[in-house]
């Protein structure tokens, strides 16, 4: 990351912004600088500058409420993402705006430091106010942040629904009595209780019934916290409230509120938070309310996943009424039985009348506020754990799959494509949709291993050898999930197929509505394209073989090739990392258009030329059919053979320059033989 980063945050400490460090690429403070995360936060320019020398390639993190400052964080690259439908009937100000580094969008506001916010406004849509975002430089996910504008914040829009102020002064009222346990009856509005704590009414009263309530019903310390600190006056930290809160969980639990909880509902635990309720005060089936249930109930909490890699739906943990799944069977993908499930539970909570769409789009957005990448996280396992082997990189194709250079050109160009290869992949992984668009051919008799060191390589899980049809949608369904697809037998034929694989290698994302699917999924790109063949003379397009990069392998080595896995694609992501290009440059491009030309398929016609015209040093279209078929030309070719012909002597080394200026030929294309055979007497023949 750049030095510019102190710069940067001392910048914004100017605009009275109160920021702190947060660990390079991650979103997680620097404990060893600031203990208390985003807490620690100041503009005071010398700790600042203390902070980011110790530090410079720490991120820049903001505490937005501190500042007095709002974000409407967009993450609009999230396929159920609601805002386009949102900003149609709400008006966006002009004001600050900040790219995220995963292609989101912040809109950032003005706001008074007492006043509250609530958490989202749609799918993918969220509003920050207590916690803290990442600023421009910060990196994150082979993203970085960038602002979009310099605009000045502009006060916060009228439709971003506020809370009460915490205005009122702190009312300490001293609790004699013992505290009684409240179930999840109208009588007891947890609303009205933490309404009334947040603004200082009765505030130890109020927290205290809260608390007592919620360790009553199973919550767990931790959860009792998570409620409270959202009830911090202005006047007093969220320390000083979490020390005081906490001695009345232990006060609750010492009096035995947590035996009431397990002998009254072992199996049932009430729900502690705040749900929406009709007007006698029962819990209603609506979205907000089963979000909150599949997201903060004991049972749900951290079930629903969505895979970043493949972006697909995921649960991870066992669920009730599945009797099937085990720790060992997860993670694994959604299934419609899994929204039967939901449903089933919450007709045995009392939420009896129950609609699918309702269920579906809940589980959506649980599994859109929990996120994994096994992939990523496996590479950066492989990069922190292996010992760093950058010559392996070099040679991992010359030592397991038999390739054997035979100059010193070759060896660079096999050196090149085994790293770059592999950093690409990688790519793809921290960066998906990066332009990724050269194709490794492996070339080989068929049996020795060539999709098996793929596989291998890679991982079963996460290779592909049954491409549909390049055309169609279930070619990019099918890349959904890859990290490598296998191009088997490459093979040029007619010039649609050409322009059909160039195309398709070349994408950067897929733009596709799945089968039964309501909206369209535009996907990045996650997966490479390797090529195998038994042939030697499979490419057929002169301007599209820069893409292709040919490697002849011989004896495969599978067993040492996965003894070394983890070490290689370790080195592949610090070379990543360390910013190597993954394409080829200068003179290796040029090698490797020489071993592309030396794959052409070849025309039988190219051995007519080789006999006939060896000796001439131009030519036309016509000289060449009197030459090879000793035509009288009569004009009857066709134009498919006359292109025919043109390729061929391309593919025999001769060059189109120009056209024939006079006689006979005048306006032909004319053909230089760029290698004439000077032993044998010139013959420029003429019609």
């Amino acid at each position: 990351m750049r030095s510019s980063n102190k710069q940067a945050a001392l910048s914004y400490a100017q605009k009275g912004w109160k920021v702190f460090p947060i660990n390079p690429n991650l979103k997680t403070p620097l404990a060893e600088l600031v203990p208390n995360g985003h807490k620690d936060a100041t503009s005071d320019e010398a700790i600042i500058d203390q902070w980011w020398t110790a530090r410079p390639n720490a991120n820049i993190g903001l505490n937005l409420a501190a500042s007095g400052l709002v974000c409407v964080d967009v993450d609009s690259y999230k396929e159920d993402c609601t805002f386009d439908t949102f900003r149609k009937t709400h008006e966006f100000p002009q004001t600050l705006m900040q790219n995220s580094a995963r292609g989101g969008t912040h809109f950032i506001f003005t706001s008074p430091k007492e006043t509250k916010f609530p958490g989202g406004l749609g799918v993918g849509i969220d509003v920050k106010h207590n916690g803290y975002i990442l600023l421009a430089p910060s990196t994150f996910d082979a993203g970085s942040y960038s602002w979009i504008n310099d605009l000045t914040p502009v006060d916060a829009p009228d439709w971003l629904p506020k809370a009460k102020s915490n205005t009122l002064k702190r009312t300490i009222t001293k609790f004699s009595a013992q505290p009684q346990v409240y179930d999840l009856q109208p009588q007891l509005d947890v609303s009205q209780l933490k309404n009334e704590a947040a603004q200082g009414i009765n505030w130890h009263y109020n927290v205290l019934r809260l608390v007592g309530h919620m360790i009553a019903c199973g919550a767990s310390d931790e959860m009792v916290h998570e409620t409270t600190d959202d009830l911090t006056l202005s006047e007093y930290t969220v320390e000083q409230t979490r020390s005081e809160v906490q001695k009345m969980i232990d006060g609750a639990r010492s009096k035995g509120f947590d035996s009431y909880a397990a002998a009254k509902a072992p199996q049932n635990p009430r729900l502690y938070f705040d749900l929406h309720k009709d007007g006698r005060g029962n819990p209603i089936l609506n979205h907000s309310n089963v979000v909150k249930l599949l997201t903060e109930h004991p049972v749900w909490r951290g079930a629903f996943a969505t895979d970043e890699f493949s972006g697909k739906k995921k649960v991870l943990q066992s669920i009730p009424y599945d009797d099937t799944c085990s720790p060992a069977s997860t993670p694994r993908p959604l299934e419609d039985e899994d929204y039967t499930r939901v449903s089933m539970w919450l007709n045995d909570h009392k939420f009896l009348r129950t609609q699918k769409e309702t269920v579906v789009a809940a589980v959506a957005k649980a599994c859109s506020q929990q996120a994994f990448n096994l992939v990523k996280e496996y590479l950066e396992h492989c990069q922190s754990n292996a010992e760093i082997d950058d010559q392996l990189l070099s040679h991992w194709m010359i030592r397991f799959l038999g390739v054997k250079p035979v100059n010193e050109k070759q060896r660079l160009y096999v050196e090149a494509v085994s790293r770059l290869s592999l950093i690409q992949a990688v790519a793809r992984v921290f960066k998906p949709g990066c332009k990724a668009d050269s194709v490794v051919i492996l070339e080989g008799q068929q049996g020795t291993g060539k999709s098996t060191c793929l596989s291998v390589l890679f991982s079963p899980a996460y290779f592909g050898d049954q491409l549909p049809p390049m055309t169609s949608k279930d070619a990019s369904s099918y890349l959904r999930g890859k990290w490598c697809v296998e191009l088997a037998e490459l093979e040029y034929k007619r010039k649609t197929e050409i322009e059909a694989i160039k195309a398709f290698i070349s994408r950067t994302h897929e733009d596709y509505r799945p089968a039964f699917g309501r909206e369209e999924i535009i996907q990045p790109r996650t997966c490479v394209f390797w090529g195998t063949t038994n042939k030697d003379d499979y490419l057929n397009d002169e301007t599209g073989n820069r893409r292709f990069l040919p490697i002849e392998t011989n004896a495969i080595d599978l067993e040492g090739l996965q003894e070394a896995r983890d070490a290689l694609w370790g080195a592949a992501v610090s070379a990543y990392l360390l910013g190597e290009p993954y394409w080829l440059t200068g003179d290796l491009s040029q090698i490797a258009a020489d071993e592309a030309k030396g794959r052409m398929e070849q025309d039988p016609w190219c051995e007519l030329i080789l006999a006939n015209m060896s000796n001439m040093k131009e030519a036309s279209i016509r000289d060449a059919f009197v030459k090879c078929f000793n035509d009288e030309f009569d004009g009857n070719r066709s134009i498919a053979e006359s292109r025919r012909m043109g390729k061929a002597l391309v593919l025999c080394g001769w060059e189109r320059e120009g056209k024939f200026s006079s006689g006979n030929r005048r306006n032909q294309v004319r053909f230089i033989n760029l290698s004439p055979n000077e032993n044998e007497t010139v013959n420029n023949y003429s019609c």
